[in-house]
């Protein structure tokens, strides 16, 4: 399988994973396969009182790929509604594991790590000074995973 099939494979399988959770966990959860920009998936509680917005960044090893241009800085938002789930498709058939981020504190990562990148090497990327590309390590977002209780008040009790 070319890689680009094989990573768009990845990304719906992750988007799927995600929306069979929050429905196992009790919200109504739908993805949208592409047709909506920067939301992969849409959950709300059954009211509909609690609607939140995902992107899913799904990885079967290594890390996750985003665009340095997701980074931005932003203040906290006490009540935020806009979330990214970082999927790690886990091999011999585990359970996937999962990093629930809010999406204040992501773009913020992006934007400070990337220019802490930058003062490191001189104010421009090392090897390819045009390159948007923007990894993101496990290790970074590792105070998120299994976080679901961000996302309790879409969940129904």
């Amino acid at each position: 399988m070319a890689t680009g099939a094989r990573n768009q494979q990845t990304g719906r399988a992750g988007e799927h994973y995600v929306a069979a959770e929050l429905n196992r966990r009790g919200a109504y959860a739908v993805t949208f396969a592409g047709n909506m920009p920067k939301i992969d998936v849409m959950a709300s509680n059954t009211g509909r009182t609690r609607t939140v917005s995902i992107q899913v960044k799904a990885s079967r090893s290594g890390d996750w790929q985003t665009s340095i241009d997701e980074g931005r800085k932003c203040n906290p938002i006490d009540d935020e509604t806009r979330f990214w789930i970082f999927v790690y498709l886990v091999p011999d058939n585990k359970p996937p594991e999962y990093f629930i981020v809010p999406d204040w504190w992501i773009r913020n990562n992006i934007f400070d790590t990337h220019q802490a990148y930058l003062a490191k090497h001189g104010g421009t990327r090392a090897i390819n000074p045009k390159s948007k590309h923007h990894s993101i390590r496990s290790n970074r977002i590792h105070e998120w995973k299994g976080r679901w209780e961000l996302l309790k008040e879409i969940f129904e009790n």
